[in-house]
């Protein structure tokens, strides 16, 4: 192999494979990334079995050839380099030669033998909008459940379903859902996905996802990159059974006001122990919290409110994690029975938000 390419090209797409190079040693072979000339393109791959990324850079390709590499130090020299360019070159059956014009480095490669194979993509949709993919991922990340070790709910559940995108994550004391109406006509389809791979959507570039799946993986194209993602097996908890099915309560607060005062209100609970309590009167919400060895906390802020009045208590951090996803400047919170579920949700979005907060007993 001998090629030339751009260096700030081959190090941004180095470092985008950088989250699924093996770093631990387990498998030698998963510590390379595999490079293979394809035309005028130097194609790029790794993989840790569960994510596998394959993508490109232009290249001048002088002599054809496939290498594997350590992923890791090929990252780590081309971005040292202060040249523009960078040239890599085979000088023997185990050794090639990086160099940027101006400081060579000599290093030990292996061939693509035993290097896991990446399945065909199959791609279905080619039009989901980036930017709601990650408006959807901005407003439910947090509500994954960081401890349990199950993976069906370490990740957020990604369905097209009659007419509509939809995506949902819960940690078994709140949940997020997200909609929005999609022109999808095929069959049903579910994804769960991880946080890792929530990540890379996440910094999608280009206006438009592609995705697909296979019954093993899912795939999804975007920044000239392919990523395969093994599928979680199990299903996804039944979401739809924790709303109310009535509303006998039901406020609407002005979103800044009530984020500024659960702040205050958060500074002497050590949310572990205790939490915030509303009440809620004919138009007003009381917010207060108190802690036997410093003290107390109560404020009013106005609410939009006509009925009986209530008592409820919250884990502040849950309904700030909320607060701090919403655009609108109000939000409105209801439910059916004081002590069972509250929803909360924006009174005005770009997606249709619900958010699903269990209240703290008191």
């Amino acid at each position: 192999m001998w090629i030339k390419t751009g260096k700030d090209n081959l190090s941004k797409a180095l470092s985008s494979i950088q989250d699924v190079v093996e770093k631990r040693l387990i498998n030698p072979k998963l510590s390379n990334v595999l490079m293979k000339t394809e035309g005028d393109k130097l194609e790029l791959r790794a993989t840790n079995l569960q994510i596998g990324i394959k993508t490109w850079v232009e290249a001048e390709v002088k002599e054809e050839g496939e290498i594997a590499i350590n992923g890791r130090k090929i990252y780590e020299i081309v971005r040292s380099f202060s040249g523009d360019h960078v040239e890599l070159k085979t000088i023997s059956s185990t050794h090639c030669e990086v160099n940027d014009g101006k400081s060579p480095f000599k290093l030990v490669y292996t061939g693509p033998e035993g290097f896991p194979e990446f399945p065909a993509p199959k791609i279905d949709i080619s039009d989901f909008p980036s930017e709601i993919m990650k408006e959807f991922i901005r407003k439910t990340i947090f509500s994954i459940n960081q401890k349990d070790s199950r993976f069906i709910i370490n990740g957020v559940l990604f369905k097209l379903d009659n007419g509509k995108a939809i995506m949902v994550s819960t940690d078994g004391h709140r949940l997020s859902l997200v909609e929005k109406d999609f022109d999808y006509q095929g069959q049903t389809k579910e994804y769960i996905l991880l946080k890792n791979v929530l990540a890379k959507l996440q910094r999608a570039e280009e206006e438009k996802l592609s995705f697909g799946d296979d019954e093993r993986n899912i795939f999804f194209q975007f920044d000239g990159k392919t990523i395969n993602v093994s599928k979680v097996e199990g299903r996804f908890p039944n979401y739809e059974v924790v709303f109310p099915r009535s509303v006998n309560y039901e406020v609407i607060i002005n979103r800044e006001a009530l984020q500024d005062s659960l702040r205050r209100a958060s500074i002497i609970i050590d949310e572990r122990q205790g939490g915030v309590r509303f009440k809620v009167e004919e138009g007003y919400m009381e917010i207060s919290s108190q802690n036997p060895d410093l003290g107390e906390f109560r404020e009013k802020i106005e609410a939009d409110y006509r009925g009986e009045g209530f008592k409820i208590t919250f884990n502040p951090r849950y309904i700030n994690e909320f607060l701090s996803v919403v655009d609108s400047d109000l939000v409105k919170m209801y439910f059916d029975e004081v002590g069972k579920a509250v929803v909360f949700e924006p009174v005005h979005d770009v997606v249709n938000y619900k958010y699903v907060v269990m209240p703290i007993r008191d």
